[in-house]
């Protein structure tokens, strides 16, 4: 009995709907563009945050240190693959991966880009390793991990466009690309890769302001057990003039930046809420005064109030549910039309899966945008149900 009911208030609604297309349509085309919003805002939150985030992780180590005016850059290349070039005094290196609670560190030198026998890389980084130490580079190496003199690893940006061709130049003397990295989604993906006992083969006119002695970037691996935080300051004892950035800290400008956007989005799906439920309350007010006579004889002829309450949220919720499966489709699909032109979200794709946590985040913005209309809704709704049926039936 309930269920039939339930069915014939829902014809009646989708009928009552039918019957308004163009002004309905106004009000779902209103829904619509708050779901799409919270869609993209939400997608745009974890696709950054999970970059960021797996970007510090596919380095392997938990602590980073660089010279103090160099975090920012660091963060570039890191998460942006820009082309960057700092430098600080390798004694710091040998006095930090001397620690009781560091298990491993290794460093690389930044030097410039590489310049093939037919064609240039323009955004490739040339990177100085130490074959003994690194834990960053090799576990990304497909084949033979060791590097011989005159040889060189790729990272996978450049050997797309390059390959593994025998005309390759660093600095004007030829190399050998023996491997190329698998990607990693970070700075490394535009990397080439040379040992540190080949930079003294380079003319100094090539080495730019790189000079003997110095190193870019320290990478430290702690011991099983300690705490990171307890590392760091002791590092920050020894030496307080470095910059240290943590798994966590790495992308705090970025982070920081995140959180503006963030609020943009909260100002501006607040306001894009408030219209939708104006819109909604005024749209059911004129659906209420114009059928005031409709819903009077229906209470006379038996239905009860929540009879007249469920038959117009019941058009609410039709309406908001179209609303917000458009709205869904135009988040998605903003999101990837967009993604090209944001740095971080250059790997999209990965996002835009239907992973479970992307439908949670999606239905739980089209059920927000369903809300916001059921809520301008309700007030008409309740006034007109409230109605006397004698009165109703006067009143046109």
């Amino acid at each position: 009995m309930h269920l039939n009911s339930a069915l014939a208030i829902a014809s009646i609604a989708w009928k009552n709907v039918a019957r308004k297309i163009f002004r309905n349509f106004v009000l779902a085309l209103a829904v619509s563009l708050l779901v799409t919003l919270l869609v993209f805002a939400l997608l745009f939150t974890k696709a950054v945050r999970e970059d960021i985030d797996a970007a510090a992780m596919r380095l392997g180590a938990d602590i980073v240190i660089v010279p103090p005016e160099a975090k920012s850059m660091a963060d570039e290349f890191i998460l942006e693959s820009l082309v960057k070039t700092f430098y600080m005094d390798e004694k710091v290196f040998k006095t930090l991966v001397t620690l009781p609670d560091i298990a491993d560190g290794t460093y690389q030198i930044y030097l410039h880009t590489l310049d093939s026998g037919c064609c240039s890389i323009d955004e490739g980084q040339v990177i100085a390793i130490d074959p003994a130490t690194d834990f960053i580079v090799t576990p990304w190496i497909q084949g033979n991990k060791n590097l011989n003199a005159g040889e060189v690893f790729v990272g996978s940006y450049v050997y797309e466009y390059l390959g593994l061709i025998a005309t390759a130049k660093l600095f004007g003397s030829g190399v050998d690309i023996v491997g190329h990295l698998e990607e990693t989604g970070t700075g490394l993906d535009r990397g080439i890769f040379m040992r540190v006992e080949d930079l003294g083969k380079i003319s100094k006119e090539s080495m730019g302001s790189y000079t003997p002695g110095k190193i870019s970037i320290i990478f430290l691996k702690v011991r099983e057990g300690a705490d990171v935080d307890q590392v760091v300051a002791k590092i920050r004892d020894i030496n307080p003039r470095i910059g240290i950035m943590t798994r966590g800290s790495i992308g705090a400008d970025v982070r920081n930046t995140l959180r503006d956007i963030l609020r943009v989005f909260s100002i501006t799906i607040t306001i894009s809420s408030v219209l939708a439920i104006l819109l909604a309350w005024s749209t059911f007010t004129a659906m209420a005064n114009e059928r005031q006579r409709e819903v009077g004889i229906l209470r006379a002829i038996g239905a009860r109030r929540h009879h007249i309450v469920q038959m117009f949220l019941g058009e609410a919720f039709i309406i908001s549910f179209i609303g917000g499966l458009i709205g869904t489709a135009l988040g998605h699909g903003l999101i990837l039309y967009l993604a090209d032109d944001f740095n971080l979200l250059t790997r999209l794709g990965a996002h835009s899966v239907l992973s479970p946590e992307n439908i949670l985040l999606s239905a739980l913005s089209m059920f927000s945008g369903i809300a916001v209309c059921l809520t301008g809704a309700l007030a008409p709704v309740m006034r007109l149900a409230r109605m006397e049926p004698l009165l109703a039936i006067k009143e046109e």
